[in-house]
């Protein structure tokens, strides 16, 4: 039991392991947040020139009612 669960030699010793766990973790929500950012800012600047087609197929859809 002792090969898997083997005891730490001084307890106030930092855990690398989770500390490495922490930064790959924080990198990964970093990268994920840059992602949701940048594909919203691209969203937007594509989407500026299309707000009139927008307006058209909202007010064919309210005259059919």
């Amino acid at each position: 039991m002792n090969l898997f669960l083997k005891p730490l030699n001084d307890v106030n010793d930092v855990t690398w392991s989770i500390v490495w766990c922490m930064i790959i973790l924080l990198v990964g929500v970093g990268y994920y947040i840059y992602t949701i950012m940048n594909t919203s800012y691209q969203e937007m600047g594509n989407g500026s020139n299309d707000s009139t087609e927008q307006e058209e197929l909202l007010q064919l859809s309210s005259s059919r009612d």
